[in-house]
């Protein structure tokens, strides 16, 4: 009989705990994406070959799966937990980082913590701020962490544009007293080792004030900092304090308005050492006509990120990018850091259907200031990217490039996209090397679940 009764009692135990780990969750929503791509890249060195007849080096042709699993759970009417697993690869690479299955998100948020306006979350997080243009991706629009399959793959170079990760660990405290929503934030961007003052950290407020319905202030002050002991610097740390401004209207209706200003000053000991002083201006408008057939839109945008005449003096002007989430253009996101130039885009779409999009962004490029003449090293002024280091003839037109995408919505949940990308130097770059065309063609299918 005891027999029974202990086998009574740890039944009702299970079940009991069972019952309350079940309880503790009243919701759970799992959702995810799946995103493959064929990718075909030529010239994106934009120089001739270096043996006759060798192509090694100007083309490239690959397959990529982008792949994410999210779960929300909301535990109570306050508390909610988020986690987002991912896995990128190249398809045919088979090995411990490509099959890795990597965290993507991992946050907790409280609503309404120690008082009501304030909610408060904690852990691995996205942040995106305004346009983008200050905060948004950890490792910037064009690159890719290190944890990342595709940088740590034999095609690094040609798949680091196009990773998902976006993910910071950071703190945030966001603060609603409606119309004025306040996001303080502090993020952890890398610890290199424990016991340095080497590591990456982001802090800063960003403040939402809607002023009317179609006028909306966004002012921020954003600060990163670099530790002393990072390798390389002689012991110095590095300081950036990011001021700005950004202003979203639409005056009248379908037409959409934005205006950026933001200043940097401080000490910079990474992407080029000095006292640094530099700003970034970025306007922008869109109109929809959307009473007219197929819909048409017509968009224009100016971006101007300071240079430097003189990168060898104790002054920096150069724009830091700091934590950028843009992509004017495919190509030239892929080749240049988002500074020193400034940036025309010209864009438009149409649906010829319900379900299909067409669009084109044409963009003119010219440096901001003229790359220094005598570069030690080289003998030439260079600008440094992600795929080489070019000579440069000391002008100020980089180039031109346009992208056309088709983009058609199959179902609700599965999206077909062909895009195209060219970019085409200009004077500033040397003509000894060629001076030639990058091109690529990306088709892709993404569904949504």
């Amino acid at each position: 009989m005891s027999k029974r009764l202990i086998l009574l009692m740890a039944l009702a135990l299970v079940v009991g705990l069972t019952y309350t780990a079940y309880a503790e969750v009243q919701n759970v929503k799992v959702g995810g994406d799946i995103l493959i791509r064929g990718v075909a890249r030529n010239n994106f060195d934009l120089k001739n070959s270096n043996t006759a007849g060798d192509k090694e080096d100007d083309q490239t042709s690959f397959a990529t799966s982008n792949v994410r699993v999210r779960i929300d759970a909301d535990l109570t009417d306050n508390v909610s937990a988020t986690v987002r697993l991912l896995n990128e690869r190249l398809w045919g690479e088979e090995n411990e980082y490509n099959s890795d299955i990597d965290l993507d998100l991992a946050y907790i948020t409280l609503k309404e913590f120690l008082y009501s306006p304030l909610t408060l979350m904690v852990g691995r997080q996205e942040l995106r701020y305004g346009n983008g243009l200050i905060v948004g991706d950890p490792d910037t629009n064009g690159s890719a962490s290190s944890a990342s399959a595709f940088s740590a793959s034999a095609f690094a170079a040609v798949a680091a544009d196009l990773s998902s990760r976006k993910a910071f660990d950071a703190v945030r405290a966001i603060l609603n007293y409606d119309p004025l929503v306040l996001d303080l934030v502090y993020a952890k961007v890398e610890e290199k080792y424990v016991n340095r003052n080497d590591d990456v950290d982001l802090m800063g407020v960003n403040a939402v004030y809607t002023l009317d319905k179609a006028t909306t202030l966004n002012p921020y002050f954003f600060v990163t900092s670099l530790g002393s002991n990072r390798d390389g610097q002689d012991g110095k740390s590095s300081k950036v304090y990011v001021p700005g401004i950004l202003i979203s209207s639409s005056p009248i209706e379908n037409l959409k308005l934005s205006l950026e200003g933001a200043y940097q000053f401080g000490r910079e000991v990474v992407f080029n050492a000095g006292r640094l002083r530099a700003f970034a201006i970025q306007a922008g408008g869109e109109y929809t006509f959307a009473k007219v057939k197929m819909t048409p839109a017509l968009g224009l945008v100016y971006t101007y990120l300071s240079g430097d005449k003189n990168p060898y003096d104790n002054k920096n002007k150069f724009w830091d990018p700091m934590f950028e989430d843009q992509i004017p253009n495919s190509i030239p996101n892929a080749l240049f850091p988002n500074s020193g130039a400034q940036v025309i885009n010209v864009k438009g779409s149409i649906k010829p259907m319900e379900d299909l999009t067409l669009l084109a962004n044409y963009g003119n490029y010219r440096l901001s200031q003229k790359i220094a003449e005598n570069d030690p090293t080289l003998g030439y002024p260079a600008l440094f990217g992600n795929y080489q280091i070019w000579r440069m003839t000391g002008k100020k037109d980089l180039g031109n490039a346009l992208d056309l995408s088709a983009v058609y919505d199959y179902t609700e949940d599965v999206q077909l996209a062909l895009d195209l990308g060219w970019f085409f130097p200009g004077k500033a770059f040397d003509k000894a090397d060629g001076r030639r065309t990058a091109n690529q063609v990306i088709g892709s299918m993404k569904v949504t679940f």
